[in-house]
């Protein structure tokens, strides 16, 4: 059985540890700002995207990447034997179970 003041000190450390995670990820959020650069001379001003670029990026490329996948998967799932297929003795014939096994002889 554990002491009760080694039982206090895991809890004091488990709860700095959350502690420490929870005041870590405002921290970690607030470190990543934006660059506060210029725009180099000679360089045009970047125009607004609209809403249907925004969308073709963020919904279409992925959906077009996804449809790609699923017809890879689709037509190489066609092409390829069942697993099955090695339990086949010939087209259209299962294997039985049966007692026409041969016997192998012991060698001792």
């Amino acid at each position: 059985m554990l002491s009760r003041s080694r039982t206090t000190a895991r809890t004091i450390v488990a709860r700095s540890a959350v502690a420490g995670a929870v005041i870590a990820a405002p921290l970690a959020a607030g470190a990543v700002t934006p660059a506060a650069a210029e725009v180099p001379i000679g360089w045009e001003e970047a125009s607004a995207m609209s809403g249907l670029d925004v969308l073709l990026i963020f919904v279409g490329i992925p959906l077009a990447i996804v449809l790609v996948l699923v017809v890879f998967g689709y037509v190489l799932a066609r092409r390829t034997t069942p697993s099955y297929l090695p339990y086949v003795a010939a087209p259209g014939e299962a294997i039985t179970a049966g007692n026409d096994r041969a016997e192998l002889p012991a060698h001792h």
